[in-house]
C-alpha cells in the first residue's frame, strides 16, 4: 500500500485536495484531521482522486461525510474521478456519485463551482 499524500491548493474561495496513494483505515483518521483542520473558510472543495490508487469502506466513509458537511451548510463539493481512474469502480459502487457531482480534470470541477 502506498500511504496517502495530501496536497491542497486554495482557487478562488475553493479547496481543492488532490489526494495520492491508498485510503484506508490505518490512515483515514489523519487524513480526516488534516482535511477538516483546512476547510475553514472555503465555499467550495474539490476532491481530486485522479491519484488515489486504493479507497477502503473507511475512505469512501470519509467522502460521504465531506459531502454530507458541504450540503448541510449550503457549500458546494465536487469530485475529480476520471474515467480510468483506479477508483471509479469504488465511486459508482458505493453511489458516490449521487451525492457528489463527478469531473473528469480538476478546472471542470472548479469551474462548476461557479455555476451552482
Amino acid at each position: 500500500m502506498t500511504p496517502p499524500q495530501l496536497r491542497t491548493e486554495h482557487v478562488g474561495s475553493a479547496l481543492v485536495v488532490h489526494l495520492s496513494g491508498d485510503v484506508d483505515l490505518s490512515n483515514v483518521s489523519a487524513l480526516r484531521t488534516r482535511l477538516l483542520g483546512a476547510l475553514d473558510d472555503v465555499d467550495g472543495l474539490v476532491v481530486d482522486l485522479s491519484d488515489t490508487g486504493y479507497v477502503d469502506s473507511t475512505g469512501v466513509r470519509l467522502l460521504f461525510e465531506l459531502a454530507e458537511r458541504f450540503n448541510r451548510t449550503g457549500q458546494t463539493m465536487r469530485a475529480v474521478v476520471p474515467a480510468d481512474a483506479l477508483v471509479r469502480r469504488v465511486v459508482v459502487l458505493t453511489k458516490l456519485d449521487r451525492v457528489v457531482e463527478l469531473h473528469e480534470t480538476v478546472d471542470g470541477a472548479v469551474a462548476s463551482l461557479g455555476q451552482s
